[in-house]
């Protein structure tokens, strides 16, 4: 009975996790209200199959969780394929507010109240409704605040600087283990990095968590706790 509860949830797992990946990443990064139905639906299928009392009642609930992913899988081609099809599975996005005004009807139709409405351009860091242009609710739920011109955050562009291009930081050791490709793509070697760790204070990097350098060659590192 154990050795049944044990492979009947490694043979939901397996199944789950490539029926998620057949699906896509669109199911965690952009998840809408009918994803989400479907996540949980396809969740809880998979969940029985773990109670079964044996493997031949296996078949329906496996069949169900296949069936649930293939029909998202072709919503989702079709959503690609034609515009009118995509507005009628993920809906329009609606304008909240705009030109100095609430749409209360629209707040209404998202089954949004206005404290609700407040709280979420308060985590966005908006306090001051007259600070804003427009505010739209997305089809994934996500709200956008676009600020009125002379309230919107300075970039590069606004200030009289020219900015060099940053990279990205490399990775030279990850827990306690020196990443030897990462030494040779800047043209270093393990003296040179025992060298910068000595000037901070480390005499092995078997105890560190993490050694960044940037672009410039300086050394962060990050020891163990």
């Amino acid at each position: 009975m154990i050795l049944e509860t044990i492979s009947l949830a490694l043979i939901s797992l397996v199944v789950l996790f490539i029926l998620t990946r057949l699906m896509g990443y669109r199911q965690i990064t952009q998840l809408s209200m009918y994803d989400y139905i479907i996540g949980i639906t396809i969740g809880s299928i998979a969940s029985e199959m773990v109670v079964l009392d044996d493997f031949n009642n296996m078949i329906r609930p496996l069949t169900g969780m296949i069936i649930y992913a293939l029909f998202t899988i072709i919503l989702s081609l079709l959503s690609r394929s034609s515009l009118s099809i995509r507005k009628f599975i993920e809906g329009n996005p609606m304008t909240l507010y705009e030109n100095d005004k609430i749409d209360s009807t629209a707040l209404a139709k998202a089954r949004i109240d206005v404290n609700e409405f407040l709280m979420q351009l308060r985590i966005q860091g908006y306090f001051d409704l007259t600070q804003l242009d427009t505010v739209i609710l997305e089809t994934n739920g996500n709200i956008s605040v676009f600020p009125k011109s002379k309230y919107r955050p300075a970039i590069v562009d606004d200030l009289p600087i020219n900015p060099q291009r940053e990279k990205p930081s490399l990775s030279l050791v990850i827990d306690g283990h020196i990443l030897k490709d990462q030494l040779a793509f800047i043209e270093k070697d393990e003296k040179w990095l025992m060298s910068q760790l000595k000037v901070q204070g480390h005499q092995s990097y078997d105890q560190l968590l993490l050694v960044l350098c940037d672009q410039d060659n300086n050394i962060t590192s990050y020891a163990k706790r």
